[in-house]
């Protein structure tokens, strides 16, 4: 399979049954969106469908390595930290680009998926007062 953004064959990671392939180049991660349903409720936190975030509708983000239709930006985080991710409608991988430098296997790899998605999901807390 081919990284959506440079178009090089992503490398697969060894371990705990996971769909999760490596860019080598850029070091985006593309996971099966069950898979990471699974990390994420694993983890405690909530399932991607509860994760938030707004589609980008103008973003040009490649296309899907598993069946080439184009991909969907979705944006999260907070202002001063935006994240975004890349999906697919059709089969519903998702591409987590390049902050994934240091995911040299399934489990440092998981542990930052992890932490992505903390910070994508915050939310803006209100102060009474």
């Amino acid at each position: 399979m081919n990284c959506p953004t440079c178009n090089v064959e992503m490398a697969d990671l060894e371990g705990d049954d996971l769909t999760l392939r490596k860019c080598g180049d850029c070091g985006g991660l593309w996971i099966d969106v069950a898979d990471l349903n699974r990390v994420l409720l694993h983890n405690n936190l909530p399932g991607l469908e509860s994760q938030g975030g707004k589609v980008d509708a103008e973003a040009l983000t490649g296309q899907c390595p598993e069946c080439q239709v184009d991909l969907v930006r979705v944006m999260g985080g907070d202002r001063a930290h935006p994240l975004q991710y890349d999906t697919c409608e059709s089969c519903g991988g998702i591409f987590l680009e390049s902050e994934f430098a240091d995911a040299t296997d399934v489990k440092v790899a998981v542990e930052e998926i992890v932490a992505f998605f903390k910070t994508f999901s915050v939310k803006k807390k209100l102060s009474a007062g």
